[in-house]
């Protein structure tokens, strides 16, 4: 299978130790691309999920890492990882590097006369930073959307209708109304021009972006390997997309 080149990808939201994570198609989407430059944007691996009785490490999430190991061996990939709140386990070693892969913060691209900073985003949720409590509580009633959604769509199924993201939805409305009180998008815009960078790539909130920001900023959000199953590939003229794990699929 010929691999498809990029100069960098985004992913973000891997929640590798969920139930729900699809590492199945995300690890078999990074074993369809080249790319120059990894970014994992945060959330990768879920120690939230990872302390509970049920959720354990398993052959998968070894894959997972496997694939990366020899994208950085075969293809010389540079990996970095940015942390996000649910891999927060990772916050007192920030930063440093662990078999060659940076494990940091924040990171910055200059490409093509084009500045941007990668960041997961928890940071400008106000929920996320003010009621961590809250937080949690949200991520067990996602998780059991999930479960329940699960059950609701075979119920479609034999009625003849196709799938819905329930889950999905309301996620997404309640991120949004968020990001409406806390500034989510106009406090980005003003971080990435506090740090005269042209863009800002982030994660976070499970759904994809590409966008103008009010002053100029493009927005960019990887979106995730829950249900979006999206990532971001930038091209080798400096142009960014979102890249959708279906179409790129179809086009193998």
């Amino acid at each position: 299978m010929d691999r498809i080149a990029f100069k960098s990808i985004v992913i973000s939201d891997v929640h590798l130790g969920s139930p729900h994570s699809k590492l199945v198609e995300v690890t078999k989407f990074l074993s369809m691309v080249n790319c120059e430059r990894l970014i994992m944007a945060g959330d990768i691996i879920d120690g939230w999920q990872l302390k509970s009785e049920e959720d354990k490490w398993t052959l998968e999430e070894s894959m997972f890492f496997r694939v990366i190991m020899k994208m950085m061996e075969k293809m010389g990939t540079e990996v970095i990882y940015v942390t996000g709140n649910h891999d927060d386990f990772l916050f007192p070693i920030v930063p440093c590097e662990l078999f060659k892969i940076k494990i940091v913060s924040e990171y910055i691209i200059e490409d093509f006369g084009k500045r941007f900073v990668v960041i997961h985003g928890h940071a400008f949720d106000a929920v996320t930073m003010h009621f961590r409590w809250l937080s949690k509580l949200g991520a067990i009633g996602y998780n059991f959307l999930l479960r329940f959604n699960q059950v609701w769509n075979k119920s479609r199924e034999r009625s003849g209708k196709g799938k819905f993201s329930l889950s999905k939805y309301i996620k997404y409305g309640v991120k949004k109304a968020v990001n409406i009180i806390s500034g989510f998008e106009s406090d980005l815009d003003s971080f990435a021009r506090s740090l005269k960078c042209s863009g800002v790539i982030c994660g976070h909130i499970h759904h994809p972006e590409d966008k103008i920001l009010k002053h100029g900023t493009h927005y960019l959000n990887s979106g995730d390997w829950v249900e979006s199953m999206t990532a971001l590939g930038e091209d080798f003229d400096g142009n960014w997309r979102v890249l959708r794990y279906k179409d790129m699929v179809n086009i193998q």
